[in-house]
């Protein structure tokens, strides 16, 4: 059945300890601008605007007018039906030639809606139309948006989908340039019903909570709840009837201290005696069904509940009631001939079945069974190809109006721009030409800027007689590497590499052939090791080399070759018949990080020893820690 029309009025109970406002209604200027005040504190406001009544005989029509369109909205936010459809008869009596376009439209909106309450769905869609047409004719946006929502939603109970979609787009698309999150939220949540209707639970809940949210952040508790009731129902379509139940139960918690608010008792009990029918728990079901049928509540509704009744009344083999619930709920369809071949109505064919069945009634069953399912396979095609197709047709119409309507406007605008053009083509071509100078300056500017910051990084980073990173670098890097290093998982292994007996031959053959040395050494760390590791120099004649993911094995294999390479090597010194040939090796401290080894500072010092083991043992070496 339809999702609830109005929810109820939140936090009434505390509402209701508050006086009535200060501020007097004294013209109907307050009035205009009550919506804020109004959906924030719908109770207190409601006071106040009765406590105006006995005023209205002195008022100007206007006013009058006004004040009646407040209180019918309060009525309809706090689930007074009866008051409200009351207050929206007598202010149409009132309305004439005379009454301000935007009232009158507002009170057509209301007749909508009531039209739509009492199942009138084809006289609902035909005035909200109207009305529709009237607020676009007359520019006020947010009441077309209003009653385009309306009769969105009062096409989706009669499962015109293709309709409601495409209208709903529409009136997103306005409340969304209006800037109206009220609206907005609106639009969303009525998307959750018709979602909802068409079995797509997940968009559905998207989009109460989507509404919910926005009414959260409005602060509109009875919106607020609104949502909340419809998150349970489409819970209980999507047969989570756990969930359902929770937020049943949460709505009759908002409304336990309400003021005589039948209506809102009766969608609790509703909900939740829908719900546990649906669960298998037919003997609380009945109950609830039996106190809620007690009630006033809407007659569509009441016929929902005497088809849980009847399949609860099979499933206990009491045949004879579950025959007189379920002529109950043929009895209401047949009088609302706008639910004949929906899948409300056509339900009742499907349990008609399962009663004569249970009644041993095969060849009946059978019969009857066969022509919910024809109609049933006939509803599923007018739900999903037909409705599609037409959706998309619409929506494809729609993208080609506004694909056209930008045509042209960009055609306006490029006459436009050839008559500026020619009135003032001398004064563009000398701008162009200077923005084009400036940009070529700017942009060699930034392009020496650019090469000047890599100069001076690479001169912050690199050692200038081995182009590898320089000791502040390394060690940098070091320092971060371990820090990230997740060291149950990755290990990090370094090699501290010095030059052996570099300072004898360098006073020996001097500077130049020691630089020499030194960037050789470095050139053969580099083609060792591997591509993702680092080397640096961190002194005279001594480099660092990190080694990420490695282990202390892996690590000493390649410092073993690099100290093969080094001693195969052939240095020369001098040139021609004074070449001299000279021999030179490296030793090497190796350490790998391991759960005693908690930051980079350890680890360098690990290596550290364990190079002086590898110099005092004889050098030319590699020594792990």
């Amino acid at each position: 059945m339809p999702f609830v029309y109005k929810s109820i009025v939140a936090v009434l109970f505390i509402c209701s300890n508050f006086t009535v406002g200060a501020m007097p209604l004294n013209d109907s200027l307050v009035l205009q601008n009550m919506d804020h005040e109004l959906n924030q504190q719908p109770w207190q406001t409601y006071q106040k605007i009765q406590s105006q009544a006995d005023k209205l005989a002195d008022a100007t029509p206007d006013y009058k007018l006004w004040w009646l369109l407040r209180k019918a909205q309060a009525e309809n936010l706090l689930d007074l039906f009866d008051e409200f459809q009351q207050t929206v008869t007598t202010a149409q009596a009132l309305v004439n030639e005379k009454t301000p376009d935007r009232i009158a439209i507002h009170f057509n909106i209301f007749y909508g809606i009531i039209l739509q309450r009492q199942g009138k769905y084809q006289k609902a869609r035909s005035l909200l139309k109207q009305t529709q047409q009237a607020a676009i004719t007359h520019k006020y946006t947010d009441l077309a948006v209003h009653a385009k929502l309306e009769l969105a939603f009062t096409r989706s109970l009669t499962e015109h989908y293709e309709y409601s979609l495409t209208g709903l787009q529409q009136a997103y698309v306005e409340a969304y340039a209006l800037d109206n999150d009220f609206l907005v939220a609106r639009i969303n949540e009525v998307y959750g019903d018709i979602y909802g209707y068409l079995n797509e639970y997940g968009q559905s809940i998207e989009y109460y909570q989507k509404a919910l949210t926005s009414y959260q952040q409005l602060a509109y508790p009875v919106h607020v709840a609104e949502a909340l009731y419809g998150l349970a129902v489409t819970y209980r379509y999507w047969q989570k009837y756990d969930l359902a139940l929770n937020y049943y139960h949460r709505y009759q918690k908002v409304i336990e201290y309400s003021l005589n608010n039948i209506e809102g008792n009766f969608y609790g009990l509703y909900g939740i005696s829908m719900s546990l029918a649906g669960k298998g728990d037919c003997t609380q079901a009945l109950d609830y069904i039996e106190q809620t049928l007690s009630i006033k509540g809407l007659i569509d509704y009441k016929a929902e509940l005497y088809k849980r009744q009847a399949l609860c009344f099979i499933d206990k083999n009491k045949l004879h009631l579950a025959t007189i619930a379920l002529d109950n709920a043929a009895t209401i369809f047949a009088n609302m001939p706008e639910l004949i071949g929906t899948r409300w109505q056509i339900e009742v064919i499907e349990i008609r079945a399962q009663l004569q069945q249970a009644k041993g009634n095969n060849e009946q069953a059978y019969q009857l069974l066969k022509q919910f399912n024809q109609r049933k396979v006939a509803l599923l095609k007018k739900n999903t190809s037909d409705r599609l197709l037409r959706v998309r047709g619409v929506l494809e119409a729609e993208r080609q109006n506004v694909e056209n309507s930008l045509l042209q406007q960009r055609a306006k605008v490029h006459e436009l721009q050839l008559a500026q053009q020619k009135q003032d083509n001398t004064i563009q071509n000398y701008i162009i030409s200077c923005i084009v100078i400036l940009i070529l300056f700017s942009l060699i500017f930034m392009y020496f800027q650019w090469r000047n910051n890599q100069i001076l990084l690479t001169l912050s980073i690199r050692d200038p007689l081995t182009n590898l990173y320089n000791r502040r670098y390394i060690l940098e890097f070091l320092n971060t590497l371990v820090n990230e290093t997740n060291l149950e998982k990755n290990q990090v292994s370094i090699m501290l590499i010095d030059i052996d007996d570099f300072k004898p031959i360098n006073d020996l053959y001097k500077h130049a052939f020691g630089d020499q040395v030194i960037s050789k050494v470095a050139s053969i760390g580099k083609d060792t090791i591997r591509s993702e590791d680092v080397i640096g120099r961190v002194g005279g004649e001594q480099f660092l080399c990190v080694l990420p993911r490695i282990d202390s094995i892996q690590c000493l294999n390649i410092a073993q070759r690099l100290v093969k390479k080094v001693h195969g090597y052939e240095f020369y010194v001098g040139k021609g018949s004074h070449k001299q040939l000279v021999k030179l090796t490296v030793s090497i401290g190796i350490s790998t990080t391991s759960v005693d080894t908690i930051n980079s500072s350890d680890l360098y010092l690990q290596a550290d020893k364990a190079l002086h083991n590898a110099k005092t043992s004889g050098k030319n070496r590699a020594l792990q820690y």
